[in-house]
């Protein structure tokens, strides 16, 4: 565990904030308790210019994992700020969450799987003012998957948000796998004939179609949801099964917004907002690094408790992992 924390000597202090605030402070505050240093200093930490992708890439090379052998994911989720009044560029979002609209910005997640680990490996914040939609967003991280495995048996995963033609034709031209959800209401072409999913009988099959502006793809229909892949499976189910393993992103999600504080950075300047993301998204990469066999609940527990005693002095530590 030491060993794993000794390559980041740089972050520790922000590390062991986050993931020893017990008693669910904002951050800056627990951190600021932990190291007897002021608030003013840790938001200091959160205005240097960081690079996430190689932090992430980092554990990726401790854990001597090869990108190959997996598959990735990409999705989004809403980072609420509804009471600022000062933060830039924040906008007015639908939070699924809430079933409500918050203020905030949407974050673009790109994660790696195996089924066994999940790892972020880097994202993007959007908003209304930054010139990009989130579909173009989704395509910069695919892109940037390419670049890290050389373009080669690249597998995605992604909701029926991001099954745009922009993004489907070009894993369709470069040859990449792909499974999402379709709407109902989606055309295909079937026999010349272009034809709405909810009027297709499937009658537990999987059909070849031609989606237009994308190609030729497999397609069912499972538990009145519409499935679309451009490898053709061997049974009807495989599709759904194929499908459900984008459920990993969201549990990253649900893990940093609900342990680690991920909205509760109160800063109003969006650097320190998004190094705060950024840090969130690495404590949950070091956790999966540092206890591989166990759930991140239980990785966190066991993190605390080897740590936590009556007194936490994280000075003394981080100075013993620099050394």
């Amino acid at each position: 565990m030491l060993k794993i924390l000794s390559h980041f000597p740089m972050h520790l202090v922000y590390i062991f904030g986050i993931l020893l605030n017990q008693e669910n402070k904002i951050t800056q505050l627990a951190i600021s308790r932990f190291t007897n240093k002021s608030t003013r200093k840790i938001r200091n930490i959160l205005r240097n210019n960081i690079d996430f992708d190689r932090l992430f890439l980092d554990v990726i090379h401790i854990l001597n994992i090869n990108l190959k052998n997996g598959y990735f994911v990409i999705d989004e989720t809403v980072y609420s700020k509804p009471y600022s009044k000062d933060l830039k560029f924040i906008s007015k979002l639908f939070s699924p969450a809430n079933k409500s609209y918050t203020k905030g910005y949407k974050i673009v997640l790109l994660c790696w799987s195996n089924n066994e680990i999940t790892l972020p490996i880097s994202f993007k914040i959007w908003h209304k003012y930054l010139g990009k939609t989130q579909i173009e967003l989704a395509l910069d991280l695919i892109r940037y998957a390419q670049k890290l495995t050389d373009h080669k048996n690249l597998r995605f995963k992604f909701d029926a948000f991001y099954n745009k033609k922009l993004i489907l034709r070009y894993l369709q031209i470069n040859r990449i796998s792909f499974v999402t959800r379709l709407e109902k209401s989606r055309n295909v072409l079937m026999k010349t004939q272009l034809i709405q999913l909810k009027s297709i009988s499937f009658n537990r099959k999987v059909l070849k179609v031609f989606l237009p502006g994308v190609g030729k793809v497999w397609i069912t229909k499972y538990k009145r949801k519409y499935y679309c892949s451009n490898v053709r499976p061997d049974y009807q189910k495989q599709l759904y099964q194929w499908y459900a393993e984008r459920w990993t992103i969201e549990c990253v999600f649900r893990f940093v917004k609900s342990e680690l504080g991920f909205e509760d950075c109160q800063s109003v300047e969006s650097i320190q907002n998004y190094n705060h993301v950024g840090y969130c998204f690495l404590v949950y990469a070091l956790l999966v690094a540092m206890f591989p066999r166990v759930n991140t609940y239980e990785a966190k527990r066991r993190f605390c408790s080897s740590f936590v005693q009556t007194e936490v002095k994280i000075v003394p530590l981080v100075l013993q992992l620099c050394a």
